[in-house]
C-alpha cells in the first residue's frame, strides 16, 4: 500500500479546503443572483433605465445565473469527487501503480483548474507532481541540538 508523504497530503488537504469554498461560494452567488430583485434599493436604482437597457441587463442577469449554476454544479461534482478520491490515497488504500495514477490525475485536474481557480490548481499540481515523483519529505535537524 502507498503512504502519502506529509507534504503532499497538507497541500492536498488545503486545495480541497479552497475547491470546496469556490463551489459554495459559486452557489450562494448564484443564489443572490436570483433573488437580487428581492434586495432593499434593487428596484428604485432600475426606474431610471430606459425599457431596452432594462431589458439587456435582464438577459445579462438570466445568462450570469445560468453560467453560474453550471459552475456551482461542476464545482460541487469534482469537490465530491475529489475528496473521496484524496482521502483514499492518503489513507493509504491504494497500490503504488494505482496511486501513481491519482498523482497524475491530481496534476492534471490542477493544470485545468488553474483556469477556474488559481490558488487550488497550483496547490493540486504541486502535490500532483511531488507524489508522482516519489518526492520524499526530508526533515533536516541540526546535529547537537
Amino acid at each position: 500500500m502507498h503512504r502519502m508523504e506529509r507534504t503532499p497530503r497538507i497541500i492536498t488537504i488545503i486545495g480541497l479546503v479552497f475547491e470546496g469554498l469556490a463551489g459554495l461560494t459559486t452557489g450562494i452567488t448564484a443564489l443572490l443572483i436570483n433573488f437580487i430583485d428581492k434586495l432593499p434599493g434593487y428596484s428604485a436604482s432600475l426606474e431610471d433605465l430606459p425599457a431596452d437597457e432594462l431589458e439587456a441587463l435582464e438577459i445579462m442577469m438570466h445568462f450570469l445565473l445560468v453560467l453560474l449554476i453550471v459552475f456551482a454544479i461542476v464545482f460541487s461534482v469534482m469537490f465530491v469527487f475529489n475528496l473521496i478520491l484524496f482521502l483514499k490515497l492518503m489513507t493509504g488504500a491504494f497500490t503504488e501503480k494505482q496511486a501513481k495514477k491519482v498523482y497524475l490525475y491530481q496534476a492534471i485536474w490542477g493544470g485545468l483548474n488553474v483556469l477556474f481557480n488559481s490558488v487550488t490548481g497550483i496547490l493540486y499540481l504541486v502535490s500532483g507532481i511531488q507524489g508522482y515523483n516519489g518526492e520524499v519529505d526530508r526533515i533536516e535537524t541540526r546535529e547537537g541540538i
